[in-house]
């Protein structure tokens, strides 16, 4: 019996050493922005680096309605080359990592294709009607 379980202890551990999908760090977010700086439905604006892993994107959905992601890729949020971006700036409707070739709903952050299965790491939004509070 003891062998059957150590057996299956170092194939999982093998298996989970396989797994190329990291999970993006935790880091402490808290900040506002005002409302004005983000356009209307659809838009959307990157952060500055410093707020998140790397980035944040944040999407103005709907009426009152915002998302945001950081712009770590899920794939593998360790390397430098790994940044989350909007397919086009105007009218965007995914998001991508031209790194790893990942790309995202922007809906809501789940992969569409490439080698990420991990959804991008989303931050809490609420508004007060003048500022966007982004948090975790």
């Amino acid at each position: 019996m003891k062998q059957k379980l150590l057996i299956f202890l170092t194939i999982s551990l093998y298996l989970q050493s396989c797994d190329t999908n990291n999970n993006v760090p935790n880091v402490y977010v808290q900040f506002q922005i005002p409302l004005s700086e983000i356009g209307g439905v659809g838009q959307a604006i990157y952060t500055n680096d410093n707020y998140g892993v790397k980035g944040i994107i944040i999407y103005h959905e709907g009426f009152n309605n915002f998302l945001a992601y950081d712009r770590a890729c899920s794939y593998a949020p360790q390397e430098n080359c790994e940044k989350v971006e909007l397919n086009d700036s105007l009218a965007p409707s995914f998001l991508v990592d031209n790194c790893c070739g990942s790309t995202f709903f922007l809906s809501d952050g789940s992969p569409t294709g490439g080698p990420a299965s991990v959804p991008l790491k989303q931050y809490h939004t609420s508004s007060d009607g003048s500022y966007l509070y982004v948090s975790n």
